[in-house]
């Protein structure tokens, strides 16, 4: 099981890697909503780890989910065209993360040094709009 302070420097590391604003931790949407409140920039939004296991009690494996959010303050009435940079912006972040988390492009730190018990079964890469308040980006989840 990733534990939480193994998540919290996971998340203080891929902030500091991709050159984003910053991060909040959370289990809620209530709770992101309120550590939102004031930041600026795109941040990074981690949803803590979801943990569950399958087979039999002498031979199971483990599961996680991790979801992350990659988002910015929406502008109320922007044109379009700021709307579509916004999404470029938090794009381009989204896929930075890809590439830290798979040790891709200019990131050396390798998937499985970050989860090293982790075996990817799938990855989604989803548009965001209005969420968390009046904010909007991507969202990432892994399931390993």
């Amino acid at each position: 099981m990733i534990t939480v302070l193994e998540f919290n420097k996971i998340c203080k590391d891929i902030v500091e890697s991709i050159g984003i604003k910053g991060y909040v931790l959370c289990s809620t949407e209530e709770q992101v909503m309120k550590k939102l409140k004031d930041k600026s920039g795109i941040q990074l939004v981690a949803v803590y780890p979801n943990y569950s296991f399958s087979g039999q009690e002498d031979s199971y494996k483990d599961l996680h989910e991790i979801l992350f959010y990659m988002v910015t303050r929406q502008v109320e009435g922007t044109s379009d065209d700021k709307e579509l940079a916004q999404y470029a912006d938090t794009q381009a972040a989204i896929m930075e993360l890809k590439q830290y988390l798979f040790g891709e492009g200019d990131h050396d730190t390798g998937y499985c040094r970050l989860f090293p018990e982790g075996d990817i079964s799938t990855v989604n890469i989803i548009p965001e709009y209005n969420v968390f308040g009046g904010y909007l980006g991507w969202s990432m989840v892994i399931e390993l």
